[in-house]
């Protein structure tokens, strides 16, 4: 579980971009924060791994604090953020790829390879295209490889950053396949996600942001069947069923 407390984060002299934000991203569930540009989504996970000193309030891992800790504490404390974009490495191969996620345990080999046969009967796509250039891969099953090197570590959470962007439908769906079997693993996910339909789709809880504020937290299919909320979201009340 990561709790946030009144937590304040931002940029140089920019000033504040979160407020004092306040919400749980509950146990082995799939939470979703949504809101409008420049909401403050991505500096809240930003907070979480390690990327931005807060400064103020907290962040709690369980009941430890990891707020202000350095990128490296906090994954070894079993946090792993998957990049907006450009995750991989082009030149090296899906294997390559995914192993690099164990770097910071690398002298176990043998814990590493089982980890790896594990991980390949999770995601078959790793096993088939192990050999083949990280290069070679759409858009879906770069994302695909992303989420596989991020459970190399057995991470108790992953953050997603925008997980959908720049990807066309059909590597949309494969990306949610990964999420939900990531999930399975009792992964506890928080995910920043602009195509605010899929996110709430694929999530369990969901959390409106805006200015650096939390505006709401509830159940997601609640929200998204929300006549305001898809007003606000879509410009339109959800379709009636024909009775």
């Amino acid at each position: 579980m990561i709790t946030f407390r009144n937590l304040v984060a931002g940029y140089g002299r920019a000033g504040d971009i979160l407020r004092g934000v306040d919400f749980v991203a509950a146990d082995a569930a799939i939470t979703c924060i949504v809101g409008p540009n420049g909401a403050g989504k991505s500096t809240v996970l930003k907070a979480c791994s390690g990327l931005l000193r807060p400064r103020g309030g907290h962040v709690l891992l369980g009941d430890e604090e990891i707020g202000g800790r350095s990128p490296a504490e906090i994954l070894r404390r079993g946090v792993v953020q998957v990049p907006q974009h450009h995750g991989l490495f082009p030149s090296l191969t899906v294997r390559e790829n995914v192993m690099l996620g164990a770097y910071v345990n690398r002298r176990e080999r043998e814990r590493n390879r089982r980890r790896y046969q594990e991980i390949t009967e999770l995601y078959p796509l790793i096993a088939a295209r192990a050999e083949d250039k990280a290069a070679s891969l759409s858009g879906g099953q770069r994302r695909t490889v992303e989420f596989a090197r991020a459970l190399m570590l057995r991470p108790r959470v992953v953050l997603l950053d925008e997980p959908t962007l720049g990807l066309d439908p059909k590597s949309s769906k494969q990306l949610a396949d990964s999420v939900i079997t990531l999930n399975k693993e009792g992964v506890t996910v928080l995910m920043v996600e602009q195509n605010v339909r899929f996110g709430l789709t694929l999530a369990d809880h969901a959390v409106v942001m805006e200015g650096g504020r939390v505006l709401h937290t509830g159940a997601a299919a609640a929200l998204l069947a929300d006549p305001d909320m898809a007003q606000l979201f879509f410009g339109a009340a959800p379709r009636q069923e024909a009775s």
